[in-house]
Order: C-alpha cells, then structure tokens, then sequence
C-alpha cells in the first residue's frame, strides 16, 4: 500500500509577497506531509492560477526539502529558486544511509533527474558532479524528482545500482490530478462548500483513511478546488459530499472546518486542521 497521498495546486504560492514567504510556506506544507506520514505529494498543475511562483518552483522547494540534509548539497547544488532554503523548517525525518548489512556494500540516496529509455535514469548523487545513468530493477517506476536509494560497490570506479526507493520521508512528484487520482482507492477533495465533518462521520472517515491508500486533495489561497476544476460551489453542495462533474476522480467532497470563522483559510493551515482528524485512531 502506498499510504497517504497528499495533493496540493502548482498555484499553491500565488499569495506570497516575495520568494522569502512564497518558501516559507511551503516548509509548512512539507512539514505537514512530514507529520502525518505521507508517502507522497503531488502538485498538479493550476496554470490559471499561479502567479509569480508557479509549479516549477513548488516542486523544486519542496523536493529540496524532503531530502534529507545531509544530501542537500550534493543532490542540490546552487538554485535559483532555493535562494532562501534556509528558512524552511526541518522535518525530523530519520534517513537511512550509510553501510548496508553484510559490510562491503554502502547505502546513499540520488535525485532521479531524467527518465531515459531501455530502462535507464540519470541520477544526481553524491558519487560525483555529474548525474549518473541507472537501470531501474525491472518491478520499479520511478517519475522524475523522485528519490531513489543507491547501493554503491565501488567508488573507484563507480559501481552502484538503484535498490529501491527510501523508506525515510515522501516523495514529491509532478502530475495531472486525475492520473494521481487514479491509483488511490479513496480520494477526499477538501472544500469549505463540500459536506461538513461530524463526530457521527468521523469514525466511517477514520476507517477508511487508516486501510485504505488515500488521497486529500487541498486548494489555494483564494482559488479552492471548486474554482481549480471549473465547478460551481452550489453543485457541490448539492451533491451532498459526493462526486461532482467535471470529476477527476473524487469519492467525497468534505469541509473539514465546518466551524471556519475566518473568511480564508490557508492551505497549509487547512492540511494541519483535514489530517489531524483524518489521521485519528479508532
């Protein structure tokens, strides 16, 4: 099973004021993912919504900070968009690196860069400047930004394949909502105008999300998921919580603050207040 999915729109910064804010948000959006064990973090594209800062920016934050730190600099190097990386806040998520057992062998992790043919990623690491080209063991995908573990034989010259994919962490991965929809077995789109959380709910809720691969799908400031998908709020409501055309795949529209007092409610604040409840034991 993969888990918890999160989604969130590549117009995720379009109210920052600068790059310094624009990326201190998104260290709050990591950290959540972080928190409640997400497995991976999909940013979809919500071109007529960004506005200086768009998904080619979100993804390269956010996949920044989910490498573990140690890794940073090899993998990252000197980026435009990682100017003030310093402000992002640490996840605290152990990485697995260093000697595999049996001695001879060591374990590291690289940035998939590119996705070839016959099988092949070039691969940053910290093996050398330059991404290296490996084959990915034939039961494996892996997307472009994702993560992968190296196991390294040699140094010199350099001996390493591709082991699998950290267990440490999540992945962030660019995709269309519907293909990220599509592996999920239950898909929760969070709107103020879907159906309100109760405690009567809750349980049926909680049940799903803790057995079944799940999905929780977030908006951005001032533009929801209604008005990411071309949806009219009052079809929402009318659907009293489920599907609503055009659908990329959604089992329930749910507003997880039904008590919402403030007019706005940001998106990361908004992933804190749906996983804190969705995350529940029974």
């Amino acid at each position: 099973m993969d888990g918890l999915t999160l989604c969130v729109p590549s117009s995720l910064v379009r109210e920052a004021e600068d790059k310094r804010e624009a990326t201190r948000k998104l260290g709050y959006v990591a950290r959540a993912a972080a928190v409640f064990g997400a497995s991976r973090l999909v940013v979809f594209p919500d071109r007529e919504g960004e506005r200086r800062w768009g998904g080619g920016f979100v993804r390269t934050v956010l996949r920044y900070a989910a490498t573990p730190p140690d890794l940073r600099k090899e993998l990252w190097g000197q980026r435009d968009e990682l100017q003030y990386a310093g402000v992002l806040p640490p996840l605290r998520v152990e990485s697995r690196t260093g000697s595999a057992p049996g001695g001879d062998e060591s374990l590291t992790q690289g940035l998939v860069t590119e996705v070839g043919s016959e099988g092949r990623v070039r691969v940053n690491s910290p093996l050398g400047e330059h991404p290296i080209s490996l084959l990915v063991p034939s039961d494996m995908e892996v997307e472009q930004g994702e993560r992968v573990t190296i196991r390294i034989s040699s140094r010199e010259p350099v001996r390493a394949r591709i082991a699998g994919k950290p267990e440490d962490g999540f992945q962030v991965v660019g995709a269309d909502l519907p293909d990220a929809l599509a592996r999920e077995e239950f898909a929760v789109a969070t709107s103020r105008h879907g159906e309100e959380l109760s405690v009567s709910r809750l349980g049926e809720l909680v049940a799903r999300t803790s057995t079944d691969d799940t999905a929780v799908v977030f908006g951005a400031p001032g533009r929801g998921l209604p008005a990411i998908l071309g949806v009219s709020p009052e079809d929402v409501r009318a659907a009293d919580g489920g599907p609503v055309e055009p659908d990329p795949g959604f089992d329930l529209w749910l507003n997880t603050i039904p008590r919402q007092e403030s007019a706005v409610v940001r998106t990361e604040e908004a992933m804190f207040a749906s996983l804190g409840a969705l995350r529940l034991t029974e």
